[in-house]
Parts: structure tokens; sequence; C-alpha cells
């Protein structure tokens, strides 16, 4: 696959006792992050504040700038996508909101059977794996309020 073009998203990793969130947008398949594109002359903190506002009603507490991550986009031909991952807690109850049709909990080390972004699936995952294998306490837990 030739990539085309290459789009830059902040997402967030939201865990609680062993689960992701992941959200899936009106319209798509596969189920992505919370997050989104920063807009021109918004860093990514503020990008990403922006969006969790927007798409499912909250804030991040404590966010803390885990790595880049990057592989094919989700539901775009010969388009890739680098996230900036993100952890944090979340503050506030998640509802769907916007152009957000769906959100789920799925297990870090056994997902299930949603259609996940490749980003998820290749990288995020095993990264997320390995922070809970290694130092869970060094990793965000979500906490809801």
């Amino acid at each position: 696959m030739s990539v085309y073009k290459q789009i830059t998203k902040v997402g967030l990793a939201a865990v609680e006792r062993g689960r992701l969130l992941v959200v899936r947008k009106r319209g798509a398949p596969s189920f992505i992050l919370p997050g989104g594109k920063p807009e021109v002359g918004e860093d990514h903190l503020a990008a990403l504040t922006r969006e969790l506002a927007e798409e499912l009603g909250c804030r991040v507490l404590h966010p803390a700038f885990e790595g880049r991550f990057a592989d094919r986009a989700a539901d775009l031909a010969n388009t890739e996508v680098v996230v900036l991952l993100y952890s944090g807690a979340l503050e506030g109850t998640p509802v769907p909101q916007a152009e957000i049709d769906e959100m789920a909990w799925i297990d870090v080390a056994f997902p299930g059977d949603l259609i996940l972004a490749p980003s998820i699936t290749n990288q995020i995952l095993p990264y997320l794996r390995g922070q809970h294998g290694r130092d869970a306490g060094s990793f965000h837990q979500m906490s809801l309020s």
C-alpha cells in the first residue's frame, strides 16, 4: 500500500481495570481512541481537551505523554495516522456526543471482536500491555467522577 497522506491526531488512552476506552464515529466501522486533530495554532493538550469535551463531555486529568505511534489510518485509504498518545484520568462520565455514535471499553489483553483502528491493534495495545505488565502503577488509571 502506498501512503499519499499523513494525518496527526492526539489520542487518549483512558484505562480502567485493564480496559481501554474506544469510540466509533458516525458512519465509520472502526473504533478509535478519543481525541482528534489539532486545529491551527492549537497545542496537543489543548486539542485533546477540546476533543474530549466535544466527543464525550469529559475532561482529562493528569495527562502524560506516552509516545508517538504511526500506522495505517482507520477507514481512510492511502493514509497514515500518527497518534500522539496521552494517558490520563477522565473527569466526568463519558457520553457519546457530536460525531461519536458509540463507545466501548475493551480488555487490553483480550480486546474481543470489535473492528479497531490499525494503530490500536498493532501499536497501542501492545504498548499498553507492556506498561501494565511491567509497572501498572506508572500508567494513569481512569476514574469516573
